[in-house]
Formats: C-alpha cells, sequence, structure tokens
C-alpha cells in the first residue's frame, strides 16, 4: 500500500492535501513514524523508521509492531499500553525495541489514536525518536558523577573520621553498585612489598571462608596484611596495568589461595592505582554477570586515577597525624617525667633528712624508749615515700642503674611464690617461659619491679578471681611491625608478657594507662605502677604494648633489647640482695651539699661512724676549704648538681690540684649526669638520694678502702 492510498483511507476529501504535505515531510524527517489500524496492523513506516529498525518498509506493512518486542519489556507492560490506547489516550513513554539484526534500542515515542467522524478509533500514528546514544551518554555521565561523590563523601569520610579503611568502603562500595559486581577488594602497597588491604566487600548473604576474619581484623587494625603473590588478584600490580578477564578461559592466573579471595572467579576487572610511575595499590572488581564493558573500564580507569591521589593523600595525613600524635605524646611523657624528676629531687632532700634524722634519734633512745614507736612509724613513712619517688624517678627515666646480664626465667621463678603470695588464693598464676630465652642487660632492681608491677595490675582487674600468665620469648620486631605499632625499634628482643583473664580496657583508658597518678582504682591505686613500667622500659631502650579487650581481658607485652656476649659468672638469677652493716672507718673526708640539712645529716652521719668531716655548703666554699686542705682529705662526698657550678666541675679543680683523692658522688636521679671522658679508667660510685645514715657509712667505708676509686686506677 502507498502512501497516497493510505491517505485516501484515513481521512476525508478535505484534508487530503494537508495530510499529503504531512507524510512527504515524514519522508524526509529523522523522527521515526508508524502508522497502524485500530487493530494494530501496520500500514505506513516512514524511511527513519526503517533506517533505525532494519527492516525495510515491505516487511513490516501487514504485521503488527510485535515484531520490534523484546524481552527487556515485561508483557504486562504491552498490555497495559495497548488498553491505553484503545481507550483513545494518547501515550508517551520510553522502551525498548528490537531491530531486525537483534541488538537493542530505547526511543522516546508519542503514540495518538486517529478517530473517524462517528468519534471511532479508525487507526493509530506513532512518533518516535532513538534516544540510545543520548540515554547512554546520560547514564555515562550519571555514572561519572556517582564516581566522583564518591571520592567527595570518602574525602569527606577521613576528614571527619580519620579511618583510612572507612574511606575505602565507600569507594569500594560505589564501584560494586555502578558496575554490579558481587565481589570487591581494595588494597594497597606496603614498604616491605606486600599487600595491605584496607577494605574487602562482597554481596553474597553467605560469605567464603576467612571472609569474616579478615573483616574483623580490617575493623580491628584497618588494614589487613597479605604477602603479594602471582594470581589474578594481583596481576594489575604484577603487571603494571589493567587487567580484564570476561570469561574463565580468558584467564591465564592460577586462583587466589588467601583469604581475601578464596572464592571462584568468573568474571574480574582490576586497575592499579598509581600516582606518575608508581602503583600504591588496586581496585579490584569481580563476578559480574555480563562481564564488564569497554565503557566500565574507560570510566573506572579515570576513577582510578583520583582514587589513588585521594588514598595517596589520606595515608599521607595519616602518617602526618600519627607522628605528630606521637611527638605529642612523646614530649607530654617527658614533660610529666621532667615535671616527677624535679619534684622527686627537691623531695629526696627532704626525706634525706626525714628519714636519716629519725634513724639517728632511734638508735640514740633506742627501742625501749617511749617515743620509739612514734619514730618508727616516721621511718617507715618516710621509706614508703621514698619507695613512690623511686617510682616518679623511673617514669621519668632518672633512676640510677646497675644493669648486669640477667635470665628473667631464672628470675622469674625466683620470686614465684612471692608473686603467688602477692595476688592471693583467689587467682591463679601459671608461667610459660621459653627454654632458649636469651639474655638481657638490666638492672635487676628494674625487671623486678616491672613484672611486680605488672602482675599487681593484672591482680586489680580479677576482683572475683581469675588467671594471670607469665610469658617469655625471644622475638624480632621487623619493619612491618615497627610500622603497626609506633615507638617500637627493629631488633632482636626477650619479651616478657603478662596476661590476666580480668574486666579489660576501653581504648580511652589505654591511652592513659602510662600517666603518672593515673588510676581507675580510686580508692586503692597510686596510679604509678605502669609509669614505673613504661619509665623502666623506656630507660632500657625497650618497647611495652597493650592488648585489651573488655570483658575478656588484658596482655602486656614488655620488649627488652636481647644481650648476645655476656659473662655467665656474672648472671644475675634472682633480685638484689640486702646491704650488710657498714663498719666503722677513719679518714678525713670533705662533704659538699647545697641543701644545708642534708649536709648536716651527712656530717653527723660520719662523725658517729668515727670519721673526721669538713663541710661546704657548696662548691665556692668547697674549693676554698681544698686549697687549705687538700693533701688531707681522703675522701670528697658531694652532690652533683649545686649553684655556681656541678659537683663534677668541682672535682675536676681539685684533682688538678691532688689527683689522688677519692670521690663519691650524691646523686638524686641519673639526670644529674657524668662526663666519662672526666674519669676515664676509674669506677664512679654514687650514693643515691634519699639515703639512710647506715647506708651512707657502708658505702663511705667501701670506697675508702677500695682502690679502684683512686684517679687512673680501676680494679675489679
Amino acid at each position: 500500500m502507498n502512501s497516497d492510498q493510505a491517505i485516501s483511507d484515513v481521512v476525508s476529501q478535505h484534508a487530503e492535501m494537508e495530510l499529503r504535505k504531512f507524510f512527504r515531510a515524514s519522508e524526509i524527517g529523522s523522527s521515526q513514524i508508524l502508522m497502524t489500524d485500530s487493530n494494530g496492523t501496520i500500514e505506513y513506516a516512514n524511511p527513519a523508521f526503517c533506517r533505525v529498525t532494519g527492516y525495510s518498509s515491505h516487511e513490516v506493512v501487514g504485521k503488527t509492531p510485535a515484531l520490534l518486542r523484546s524481552e527487556r519489556m515485561s508483557a504486562s507492560f504491552y498490555q497495559r499500553l495497548w488498553e491505553s490506547l484503545k481507550s483513545g489516550t494518547e501515550w508517551h513513554g520510553e522502551f525498548f525495541n528490537r531491530r531486525k539484526n537483534g541488538t537493542y534500542y530505547l526511543e522516546k515515542a508519542v503514540i495518538s489514536a486517529i478517530k473517524s467522524n462517528d468519534g471511532s478509533v479508525s487507526h493509530f500514528i506513532k512518533v518516535s525518536e532513538d534516544i540510545t546514544e543520548q540515554k547512554h551518554s546520560e547514564e555515562h555521565q550519571q555514572r561519572r558523577l556517582k564516581l566522583t561523590e564518591a571520592i567527595n563523601n570518602a574525602n569527606l569520610s577521613f576528614m571527619e573520621h580519620g579511618n583510612l579503611h572507612q574511606m575505602a568502603e565507600i569507594i569500594l562500595e560505589t564501584c560494586m553498585t555502578i558496575t554490579s559486581s558481587s565481589r570487591a577488594v581494595l588494597y594497597e602497597m606496603l614498604p616491605n612489598g606486600n599487600v595491605g588491604v584496607l577494605a574487602l566487600s562482597t554481596t553474597s548473604l553467605d560469605p567464603v571462608p576467612g571472609f569474616q576474619e579478615v573483616q574483623y581484623e580490617l575493623l580491628r587494625n584497618g588494614q589487613y596484611e597479605v604477602p603479594l603473590h602471582t594470581s589474578l588478584l594481583m596481576a594489575p600490580v604484577i603487571e603494571d596495568r589493567t587487567v580484564v578477564v570476561n570469561a574463565p578461559e580468558d584467564n591465564e592466573w592460577c586462583a587466589c589461595s588467601c583469604r581475601i579471595c578464596s572464592a571462584p572467579i568468573v568474571t574480574f576487572a582490576g586497575f592499579p592505582l598509581k600516582i606518575g610511575p608508581t602503583t600504591i595499590g588496586m581496585i579490584g572488581l569481580a563476578n559480574r554477570e555480563q562481564g564488564y564493558s569497554q565503557d566500565d573500564l574507560v570510566d573506572l580507569e579515570t576513577f582510578s586515577h583520583s582514587c589513588a591521589l585521594a588514598i595517596s593523600a589520606a595515608r599521607a595525613e595519616t602518617i602526618r597525624k600519627s607522628t605528630l600524635d606521637q611527638l605529642r605524646q612523646s614530649q607530654k611523657m617527658e614533660a610529666i617525667g621532667q615535671l616527677a624528676g624535679g619534684i622527686s629531687h627537691d623531695f629526696n632532700n627532704l626525706l634525706t633528712v626525714i628519714t636519716g634524722y629519725s634513724t639517728l634519734a632511734y638508735q640514740k633512745i633506742g627501742s625501749e624508749h617511749p617515743a620509739a614507736k612514734d619514730i618508727e612509724q616516721v621511718i617507715n613513712a618516710g621509706e614508703r615515700a621514698t619507695s613512690l619517688i623511686r617510682q616518679l624517678l623511673a617514669f621519668g627515666r632518672r633512676q640510677i642503674l646497675d644493669p648486669q646480664p640477667i635470665n628473667v626465667n631464672i628470675f622469674i621463678a625466683s620470686i614465684q611464690k612471692i608473686l603467688s603470695r602477692l595476688i592471693g588464693e583467689h587467682i591463679s598464676l601459671t608461667t610459660q617461659l621459653s627454654h632458649d630465652i636469651s639474655m638481657v642487660l638490666a638492672d635487676p632492681s628494674q625487671i623486678e619491679q616491672i613484672i611486680m608491677n605488672l602482675v599487681i595490675n593484672a591482680r586489680d582487674a580479677m576482683e572475683r578471681g581469675g588467671t594471670i600468665t607469665i610469658e617469655t620469648a625471644n622475638q624480632t620486631l621487623d619493619s612491618s611491625f615497627v610500622r603497626k605499632n609506633r615507638g617500637a625499634m627493629e631488633g632482636d628482643y626477650v619479651v616478657i608478657s603478662v596476661r590476666d583473664t580480668g574486666m579489660g580496657m576501653t581504648d580511652e583508658v589505654i591511652t592513659r594507662i602510662f600517666e603518672p597518678f593515673f588510676t581507675t582504682k580510686a580508692e586503692s591505686g597510686t596510679g604509678l605502677g605502669l609509669a614505673t613500667v613504661y619509665g623502666i622500659v623506656k630507660q632500657n631502650n625497650g618497647y611495652i604494648k597493650v592488648v585489651s579487650q573488655v570483658g575478656i581481658g588484658t596482655e602486656f607485652k614488655v620488649y627488652i633489647p636481647r644481650l648476645f656476649k655476656h659473662t655467665k659468672d656474672k648472671v644475675v638469677s634472682g633480685p638484689p640482695g640486702i646491704a650488710t652493716k657498714a663498719e666503722r672507718g677513719e679518714g678525713l673526708i670533705l662533704v659538699v651539699e647545697d641543701e644545708q640539712t642534708v649536709l648536716d645529716l651527712a656530717a653527723v652521719s660520719l662523725r658517729s661512724q668515727g670519721y673526721d668531716v669538713l663541710t661546704a655548703n657548696g662548691p665556692l666554699e668547697a674549693l676554698k676549704i681544698f686549697d687549705r686542705a687538700g693533701e688531707k682529705i681522703d675522701l670528697i662526698l658531694t652532690d652533683v648538681m649545686m649553684p655556681d657550678m656541678s659537683g663534677t666541675e668541682m672535682v675536676q679543680k681539685m684533682r688538678l690540684k691532688y689527683p689522688a683523692v677519692k670521690l663519691l658522688f650524691m646523686s638524686g636521679y641519673s639526670e644529674e649526669k657524668l662526663n666519662p671522658i672526666d674519669f676515664q679508667g676509674e669506677k664512679i660510685r654514687f650514693m643515691t638520694k634519699p639515703f639512710s645514715p647506715a647506708d651512707l657509712a657502708a658505702l663511705v667505708h667501701t670506697c675508702m678502702t677500695d682502690d679502684s676509686t683512686t684517679h687512673g686506677e680501676h680494679k675489679e
């Protein structure tokens, strides 16, 4: 049927000329025009329709538009469309059709009813446009907007929470959504060559084995580390290019054996994340049913560049914040340590006087005197205060040390009975000691303080009972450990672990547990136990790690550098012993101390032991006395830190005149340093403040009878 015949059948004669003009325009127009009778039989199709569908006019006339139907539109859709048209309603909408060659196209159509003079529908006419490319362009633009929005949201999330794992999850979820992938992973390359998974996602309601373990590790540490290995999942990084597999037979790579991708991969698209020539990570998408199109690759390759910049900036910010936090914490702890040390120095002088004169008074009146018990209480209180001051000094790393080779296994065994009595019968104490434990070089009293304080802390966390486990092991800390545990240093260590089954601690508590006087035991705790441990560990160039879960328990791991060379006959296997009672002596001693009460106590104590004593209230006065009587003086007992000049500077001036004079320094803490160059070949002895008269007399007697304290000589 030609157009002229169609016109004649459809309209009345008076409209024929106008319709002829319309149909002539439709022959050259770009819009598709299709006309059917009232039953839907095609009577006319213009050239534009034929160009789009691939059918000729002769192939469609006499048939229905059903030959264009695609399975992308449901049967119910076509049923509703026909019912609407039969009612005479004009229809506007979009739907997919199928061309003669089987490909699909999307058209936007208007279908109108043409009515006869009696008002009945005689024909239908459809005017439509092929909007496939337009729709594709819009979807392409929408997808790019979603990817850009994902980067913005990821950056905002990181700015708000500082969590790189959450940031990676936002990026990954968007990639999965726009590509309809069922599995995805985003990882970064680590300095040690391994892979650090930042996010792992799946749409499966029944995750594959290992998935939950990886997710737990991501939530706990923000990263899951696996070795770089030859597999499809690692291919984009290994080959440094986008890798696409749209069919299993196209996959030349072996299956991934690690937990991050233990499920079968059917289709895959992996995009390396690059900053310039450097690959910093990868986004991998898997198991899209239709495979990954060229549009997917173009969009995601562009997106991967933005993603790489965002993750690189976030990682740099994470490192910056971590370094800054570490610096602030270090400065904070150092400031507290300096304050503690300064307070301790002043209190040491006061405690020296209190305990010293109390002891002298007790010795004079005897134990039977009515006031003896009162004085005993003063002495006991002074000793308790001395213990607290020593803990402050330990935190501030200002204790004077006597490092010796120690076998921690033997040491722990020697104090195990004491520890058992300390924790009580409601708590069990077990040990797991490595049979091949290495030696450490440390002060025995400090090792005792570490173990005692950690065990006491564990005991206090288990009011209803439980188990404390002390464990030892050798461990080498590598770059991976150091990167995850700020403050740690690479090297070989002996690890002392104390683990309890107590109440555990929150993250907020963990961040403060090493601060002096911070305690969760308001009624009984001093807040110095863990601060002491922290200071001792740092003073010994070690590291301490805390792992705790509320309701499960806490584990402290103390890392002390291993000693590879030691003299076996000097090995310490137990806590230090008690000094013996000093013998009476003779000789002339010059005591130099700027604190008058300490000076007087030292003089009284030494005179009571039979020594002759000269006193000087500072270095300048001491130098004048030494100029007059230097050849008669056997020993100089001096404080280290004093006004005008230090004790070391003072004795150097004295020794220019009399090199053989012996030395004994009084010191409150090790920050009062001596220059070893000034005392080459000589054993320098310290009297640690606060001290008792008996302790002072004993050490002075040792110095007076030991030739190793003579300048220029050194005897073991």
